[in-house]
């Protein structure tokens, strides 16, 4: 038997850190958007064990890697465990899109089909959490306040239908690092934006912040001119996703949404014109 789960990213539509935490973390308050830029989990039954392919070879496929993760957390609730998955990975690695989070809960929920396990989503949620903190998150899906470090989830009204177009420089920025640099804690409103998603707003993108955006602009200058870029060719609003580098632009104006797709594509090794679910 063989399952093939699609595993979607995510864009952050505010993200405020509010201090950090006795565990080593940061206490957050964000809301996610899960869009359909997406890798793919093929899963079906193996011998002898665990064994993972990748169709890039940067992706380190040993056991730090969420998806060995999330098969060891899994693989006691059954006899026969081996399993063989294969990823086509289409979420750029390090990119603030929340890739290797995805990817798990993928894992997570295709091992639950494939051993007929009918776990609730509610204990794929428990188990995730102890993987990462987004993990919770592309368990559910859609839109979603995200509180602790994350893993606390209140859903919002769905987001969905609307365009982002996704640019990344080609360079990775590790999450942790990210989090360490941030010195101001709780600036960003986001009660506001979480009202205006929840009763169908028609300013919401003007509301949108990311605190983190602090620490990526100065490690990655460039990303300013992206910003621009992007704001330049008729984006109603540009900013950088979770811990960065990806850039996403929104726009409502289809025309200018094809002509910056054309310039950026031009310019940068990664853009991609994805819509949020």
């Amino acid at each position: 038997m063989e399952v093939e789960m699609r595993a979607n990213a995510k864009i952050n539509l505010a993200l405020d850190v509010l201090g950090e935490r006795e565990d080593g973390f940061h206490e957050v308050d964000m809301i996610l958007q899960e869009i359909d830029l997406a890798d793919t989990l093929s899963i079906e039954e193996g011998r002898g064990g665990f064994a993972l392919t990748c169709d890039d070879p940067s992706l380190a496929l040993d056991r730090n890697n969420l998806i060995f993760k999330a098969w060891e957390a899994m693989k006691d609730r059954v006899e026969d465990n081996a399993v063989v998955i294969e990823l086509e990975k289409r979420i750029p690695i390090q990119a603030g899109l929340g890739g290797g989070s995805s990817d798990a809960a993928a894992t997570l929920k295709g091992l639950n089909k494939l051993w007929d396990l009918d776990l609730s989503d509610d204990v794929l949620e428990e188990i995730g959490a102890g993987l990462g903190s987004d993990v919770p998150f592309f368990i559910r899906g859609g839109t979603q306040r995200g509180r602790g470090r994350g893993e606390i989830l209140t859903p919002l009204r769905n987001w969905y239908g609307h365009h982002v177009l996704l640019v990344n420089p080609g360079e990775g920025l590790s999450t942790a690092y990210v989090y360490g640099q941030v010195e101001n804690y709780g600036k960003i409103p986001l009660e506001e934006l979480a009202h205006a998603i929840d009763s169908n707003a028609g300013h919401v993108s003007d509301l949108m912040q990311n605190q983190l955006e602090t620490v990526t602009l100065t490690l990655q200058p460039k990303l300013r001119q992206i910003k621009k870029e992007l704001k330049d060719l008729g984006a109603d609003m540009a900013m950088v996703s979770g811990s960065g580098p990806t850039v996403f632009g929104l726009f409502e104006d289809e025309g200018m949404l094809k002509k910056a797709r054309r310039m950026m594509e031009s310019a940068y090794p990664f853009v991609y014109l994805a819509s949020t679910l």
